[in-house]
């Protein structure tokens, strides 16, 4: 019952329809929501093997409860917290800090268990073989339970604002337990904070007209993304690439990464917009997770416009508190150590602690770069900069030769290319005003690309597919894109999808919306028939998993 399939459509229209026909009964309706919520969870994504095993459901309910428990006994204390007495707030102060402790030992050790237990067995066993020490890794027999990352965030973040002072307890059991598990955004976000949702659970929702088109509008877009930009480019270009990279030409690997940075795009974002689409038709307001963010100048713009609801959870609840700790000084730790983790939040595996360091290296050296005030002589500030970027040359020369197992003259030669282009970046605020276009566009292609290439390790199933890929990529052995290769039609949506993502959000957010809502209940009728006729045909009977159900 994926989303872009006619049995989640048999389960949409009745829960919406039943939704709000009990609008008005405030404990039937979040009953409800929760039981149809529940039911998604359980009989919808698929898993390997089906069904999905009972202890997803029990996890659910453990992260829920609690989350309720530790929320409602640290505000208990609050009375104490506050008090005159040092003795009673000191007191209060130590069964806070456990409670709070409790929920992030719970949270955070069934996210660990399950998600990264068996890479870290892992990878102490080839640290081990690498140093000549036999080690037999043991694999504990898990299937990851679907939406763990987002859940766990999104109620461990109830406790933390409680903790902070910063909300009151959700006093019912059964609200709660809809904001953890509400049903459009439970398996791949929008992750949603308790102060954005709670209220609306508690005033109830109004029905509007607007909301239910807009809602509409929203999840078509989503659907088309999905099926069309996402699966239908997997099927016939990306898959066939990155399953066997050894088989194929520079730039048909090239091609193959701006295919799959507009897949997982449009995967991903496609999710989002039917998730909030879904939330609007139902009365209650999402957060947005995307903003174009292949139009980012900076990488830093990026993380601030790809999966936005983590990228702020993380800001919020991690990088403030250990810029906190650190002090001024420490930030770039903290910048790093923040960055690293969002890039470790997608995967368990040496790709994604290569994906993680090349993103936190590039945000700090994107602070650095922007704060750095020039200090000290002319030659001096020479000398700095030529020995920083021969240091650069270094690291990325030691990664392409000793990680990627690039030969030696291609792994120098990449190392060198990454010093350019730090070189550059450093150099383009010197070849014009900051607000030219063209210093914009220039910025906006290195940061887009630097996104591609990072998708070797976001994409490749092993380590060791990424290392074919990354040699294939800087193969050139004059080959070019051989014939059949990249059909018309598979053409045509990559460039289009390309370009649409590069043109002003208005055009489609309020001047397509506005026409939607203009045509009249017929026309919308037809549209939607021929629409769900078409997405079946695309997708050949075989609808797809979102790529981040796996995350």
């Amino acid at each position: 019952m994926l989303f872009p399939t006619f049995d989640f459509f048999l389960f949409a229209i009745p829960v919406i329809v039943g939704f709000w026909a009990i609008a008005d009964r405030p404990v039937a309706r979040v009953l409800f929501l929760t039981v149809a919520s529940y039911f998604f969870y359980m009989a919808g994504p698929k898993t390997t093997p089906p069904p999905a095993p009972a202890y997803f459901a029990a996890l659910l309910v453990v992260s829920t409860v609690l989350d309720f428990v530790c929320g409602r006994e640290i505000h208990k204390l609050e009375e104490d917290y506050q008090s005159e007495d040092d003795d009673r707030v000191a007191a209060a102060r130590r069964k806070r800090n456990l409670w709070l402790a409790l929920s992030l030992v719970g949270n955070l050790g069934l996210l660990g268990y399950f998600k990264y237990a068996n890479f870290f067995l892992s990878a102490f066993a080839d640290m081990a073989g690498a140093l000549g020490i036999p080690f037999e890794a043991y694999h504990f027999d898990v299937v990851l339970p679907l939406g763990i990352s987002f859940y766990t965030f999104q109620s461990l973040s109830y406790t933390i604002d409680i903790w902070r002072g910063r909300m009151e307890p959700e006093t019912s059991l059964r609200r709660f337990a809809l904001f953890v598990a509400f049903f459009p955004q439970l398996v791949a976000g929008p992750i949603v904070r308790a102060k954005q949702f709670l209220p609306q659970l508690r005033e109830g929702p109004r029905f509007s007209r607007e909301n239910i088109e807009t809602g509409a509008f929203r999840v078509c877009k989503g659907l088309v993304k999905k099926v069309v930009l996402g699966d239908f480019i997997a099927v016939h270009l990306t898959d066939r690439i990155f399953d066997n990279p050894d088989a194929f030409t520079s730039p048909e690997l090239l091609i193959a990464l701006y295919s799959y940075t507009l897949q997982i795009y449009a995967d991903f974002s496609g999710y989002s917009d039917i998730a909030i689409g879904l939330g609007l038709m139902l009365g209650f307001r999402l957060p947005e997770n995307f903003d174009r963010p292949y139009q980012s100048r900076d990488i830093a713009e990026y993380w601030r416009r790809w999966h936005m609801t983590l990228s702020s959870w993380l800001r919020d609840y991690l990088f403030f508190q250990l810029l906190a700790r650190f002090g001024a000084r420490g930030g770039y730790w903290a910048l790093w150590l923040t960055m690293f983790l969002v890039g470790m939040w997608h995967g368990a595996s040496w790709n994604f602690v290569i994906y993680a360091n090349l993103h936190a290296g590039a945000v700090v050296f994107n602070r650095w770069n922007r704060l750095r005030k020039p200090s000290g002589s002319a030659v001096a500030r020479v000398l700095k900069r030529i020995i920083g970027l021969s240091v650069t040359v270094v690291i990325f020369t030691g990664l392409a030769r000793y990680v990627l197992q690039l030969p030696g003259p291609q792994a120098v030669g990449f190392g060198a290319a990454v010093a350019a282009i730090a070189l550059v970046i450093m150099l383009l605020p010197l070849a014009g005003p900051k607000n030219s276009r063209w210093l914009a566009a220039a910025h906006i292609f290195l940061t887009f690309h630097l996104v591609v290439f990072s998708r070797i390790f976001f994409r490749a199933t092993d380590l060791e597919t990424a290392r074919k890929f990354a040699a294939g990529l800087v193969n050139f052995d004059g080959r070019w894109i051989r014939p059949g290769l990249l059909e018309p039609w598979v053409a045509v949506a990559l460039i289009f999808g390309l370009i649409y993502h590069f043109t002003p959000k208005e055009w489609v957010n309020k001047h397509a919306l506005a026409l939607f809502r203009r045509l009249p209940g017929v026309a919308l009728g037809l549209l939607f028939m021929a629409m769900a006729y078409w997405l079946m045909k695309v997708l050949e009977g075989a609808p797809r998993a979102f790529i981040y159900f796996q995350f």
